[in-house]
């Protein structure tokens, strides 16, 4: 049984998806004896496992998802959070929580489908050019991403994972430089929770699902 948490840090005003980066830095600064809020061991040491938490913005709202620890993390400390600093402006926010369990299952009659919300990172310079080649397949990389999602939450991926997506190319300008990212709704046999991240950047909001119902 995995634990999923959300915190809503609501406030007078909206934000966008370029302020989810802004928050993370913010967070970092704030619970520096956590790595888990900022993936650094020390100045010089990056923790490269994948992140437990990731920071969003959701339907206009700077938000916080933890999955696991980085959950029960959130569960511990998201009430001391009531102002926040964002391109040195201090905002007053109300930090709302919702609390989910989940189960990672392989279903083998069943399909679920999702959308990205924000852009999936699916390509590194290497598979760049390989899917400009038109020799790499989005739906295998999918499913990679979801086998490290699993192995994220400690479960072993015991039968095979299905993946069909339907996706579209997205330019996304991130400090001066075009980065290829893909929107679209897939299709897999694995119950996953809506919000979490997949691929590449997804600690700072990217490749965000959410199920199709």
């Amino acid at each position: 049984m995995g634990k999923l948490a959300i915190v809503r840090l609501n406030a007078e005003m909206k934000f966008t998806n370029r302020d989810a980066e802004k928050l993370r830095g913010f967070m970092g600064r704030a619970f520096q004896e956590d790595v888990l809020y900022h993936n650094h061991i020390d100045t010089f040491t990056f923790n490269y496992q994948s992140s437990k938490i990731y920071y969003k913005v959701l339907d206009g709202v700077l938000s916080i998802v933890g999955i696991e620890d980085g959950a029960e993390s959130l569960i511990q400390n998201y009430e001391k959070i009531k102002e926040i600093d964002i391109n040195g402006k201090n905002i007053a926010v109300e930090s709302e929580i919702t609390i989910k369990n989940y189960n990672l299952l392989i279903d083998d009659e069943k399909m679920y489908k999702y959308k990205f919300i924000s852009p999936w990172f699916a390509l590194n310079q290497e598979n760049y050019r390989k899917y400009k080649e038109g020799s790499f397949d989005l739906n295998a990389q999918l499913r990679n991403n979801i086998i490290e999602f699993f192995k994220l939450n400690g479960v072993w991926a015991d039968k095979k994972i299905e993946v069909a997506g339907d996706f579209k190319e997205i330019l996304i300008v991130q400090k001066d430089t075009k980065v290829l990212g893909f929107i679209g709704e897939f299709s897999t046999n694995v119950k996953l929770p809506s919000y979490i991240g997949l691929g590449k950047r997804k600690s700072i909001g990217y490749g965000t699902i959410k199920e199709v119902i």
